[in-house]
């Protein structure tokens, strides 16, 4: 298929037109307006969507995206039900395929069944509902001259038409809150992350620019966090966005892209999101949330309900819960990791920011926490935020010197509950049986009865 549709001599034209001068930008206001928008629904929809994998290399024909219909009013209105400020859109991802009416390549989706410019189509549903639009842009590109189909890192020599594109996106679409630039693929040839800032706000000034792979004083304004949670933005970062899939992980399909529909009842819980929510406002955080829409365009429907649901505690904060009867007492590990800061108080410490670790070697251990009496407790909670180590644990608690289950399972990838008849109990234990890599737990939160 013919993909390069621009003549090269027209791109390296556009290239030599010197830059507009940037218009004076208050970027302490602008750092508060887009903190301001608190969360939004990241849309992730492309051949991943087909393929149920998250990278889809291999694909020749746009045909291979199948999609039967697109609904982008039901997307920003469940984010406007949400309490959601702005949508955050893949407009292509490393395979190359533009979820716009590109000029540069015919690698799209108006060459598609769809036949729709689907960013045009969201723009305008954003405007009827009062959301604001941000844009994921892929730096790399498996499509272009000389890179590596399917392949980490460099790309080839597309700088003329990563810029060209990353032009019609500024210039076509309205207003750009933010971009998230993946350089998971790598960048063309020549390209650095402060060049590709700069090329942006020569058009949208004001616009913010963020990079999954990016460091602080390379050129980017916002700390992009795949797979991450709240947290503090180290400086120079003006904000700090962190992003994962309302999909948990499972076997089998996608996680940031629609699955497969045996998984259409998998969602993380209102609970969990709003949590996230708070998180984010208590650092100053934005959070967004992924979602993938079907293949007929529409998100799933557990998706909206859920997203209904934090929307409704937005609105109606529910009452504080107690906390953990384990908050702050003294606890011991099996092992900690080598350097200071992992110890087994960090567990009990009511701050996801903070972790225990076992030592390195490490691939079991177990980590226990003293109530100071007996209490009845029914209930615990584990948070396994990062990468999903544990591969089998049980919870158990000392009754005469010999330890009892309470809870046994495989993953605790993300936070876990956990409820079981009442107990009274004073040594209460995470025990990892077998994980992948060290073990490392953010939070062990030990419940009373009914509370």
């Amino acid at each position: 298929m013919k993909r390069l549709i621009i003549p090269l001599i027209s791109i390296i034209t556009l290239l030599a037109q010197p830059l507009r001068a940037a218009e004076p930008v208050d970027l302490a206001k602008r750092t508060e307006e887009l903190k301001s928008l608190k969360w939004g629904m990241f849309i992730c929809w492309s051949f991943s969507t087909f393929s149920g994998k998250e990278w889809s290399p291999g694909v020749k024909d746009v045909s291979f995206f199948k999609a039967t219909g697109c609904d982008t009013d039901q997307w920003a209105r469940t984010a406007k039900e949400a309490g959601m400020g702005y949508i955050l859109f893949l407009t292509k991802h490393h395979d190359g395929f533009c979820l716009w009416d590109t000029k540069t390549t015919e690698r799209k989706v108006t060459k598609a069944a769809l036949g729709k410019d689907v960013l045009a189509e969201l723009k305008k549903s954003c405007d009827k509902y009062g959301i604001k639009l941000a844009l994921y842009f892929s730096e790399g590109d498996w499509s272009w001259p000389g890179a590596k189909d399917g392949a980490v890192g460099g790309t080839g020599s597309g700088i003329e038409i990563q810029r060209a594109q990353l032009k019609e996106l500024c210039t076509q679409y309205g207003p750009i809150e933010y971009f998230w630039m993946d350089c998971a693929a790598g960048h063309p040839d020549g390209s650095t992350h402060q060049q590709l800032s700069d090329w942006v706000k020569s058009f949208q000034p004001r616009c913010l620019v963020g990079c999954n792979g990016g460091k602080p004083g390379d050129g980017t304004d916002l700390r992009a966090g795949e797979m991450a949670h709240p947290g503090k933005v180290p400086p120079p970062y003006l904000v700090g966005e962190f992003t994962y899939p309302i999909l948990p992980p499972h076997q089998g399909g996608a996680q940031w892209f629609y699955s497969l529909p045996k998984h259409d009842a998998l969602c993380l819980s209102a609970d969990y999101i709003y949590k996230e929510y708070r998180g984010a406002l208590k650092h100053g955080n934005i959070f967004s949330l992924d979602l993938g829409p079907d293949y007929a365009g529409k998100l799933r429907q557990i998706d909206v309900e859920t997203l209904r649901k934090v929307g409704d505690m937005i609105k109606n904060p529910p009452t504080a819960p107690q906390p953990p009867l384990s908050s702050g007492k003294p606890a011991k590990a099996s092992s900690t990791w080598q350097a200071p800061g992992y110890e087994a108080a960090k567990a009990f410490d009511d701050d996801d920011d903070t972790r225990w670790g076992a030592a390195e070697a490490e691939r079991s251990g177990w980590l226990e926490v003293d109530l100071g009496t007996g209490s009845r407790i029914s209930r615990v909670v584990v948070k396994e935020l990062g990468y999903p180590r544990t591969e089998e644990f049980a919870i158990e608690y000392e009754d005469g010197g010999t330890w009892k289950e309470l809870a046994r399972g495989t993953t605790l990838a993300g936070e876990k509950e956990f409820k079981f008849p009442p107990v009274s109990a004073r040594h209460v234990r995470l025990h990892i049986l077998k994980a992948t890599q060290t073990p490392t737990i953010e939070e062990f939160q030990v419940y009373q009865d009914g509370k």
